[in-house]
Formats: structure tokens, C-alpha cells, sequence
């Protein structure tokens, strides 16, 4: 990450489409943080707060179950 960033509701999601998306805090600078459109859903209805320590890795795991509706997860503090 360079800066914060938000993930905008898709239009071109396929149902089954599935990934990874990596994020990364920077040794210096930040911590920046994520934020996500609505389509994303997460357990407990929140989307989790990013790692703050720097070089943390945060991984959110996604499958596109419905043209608007995104499941997602979250591993988060990894090193």
C-alpha cells in the first residue's frame, strides 16, 4: 500500500469468480487503510481494520456468489 485505498463495487463479476487480494503496509510511511463497496460481504457484516505494523501482510480471500454479492475473508498480521 502507497496510500489508502477503496475497492469499488465491480460491474463485470462473474458468480463463482474467486481470488486473492494482498495487501501489504509499507516499511515506512502509513499505515494506510482499505475501504470496500457494499458488494463486499464479510462475517459479522464489517469489513476488518488492516494490520498497522509495518511489512504486515493482510490477505482477503473472495468468491462472487451473486451479481452483487461478494464473500469475503480475512487474514490478517501476517509476517
Amino acid at each position: 500500500l502507497g496510500h489508502n485505498i477503496t475497492f469499488d463495487n465491480p460491474s463485470t463479476e462473474s458468480i463463482g469468480q474467486s481470488g486473492s487480494i494482498t495487501l501489504t503496509q509499507p516499511s515506512s510511511g502509513g499505515p494506510y487503510t482499505a475501504s470496500w463497496g457494499t458488494q463486499y460481504l464479510w462475517a459479522g457484516g464489517t469489513a476488518p481494520t488492516l494490520s498497522t505494523t509495518a511489512n504486515y501482510v493482510d490477505r482477503i480471500d473472495y468468491v462472487v456468489v451473486a451479481a452483487d454479492k461478494i464473500h469475503c475473508v480475512a487474514s490478517l498480521a501476517m509476517d
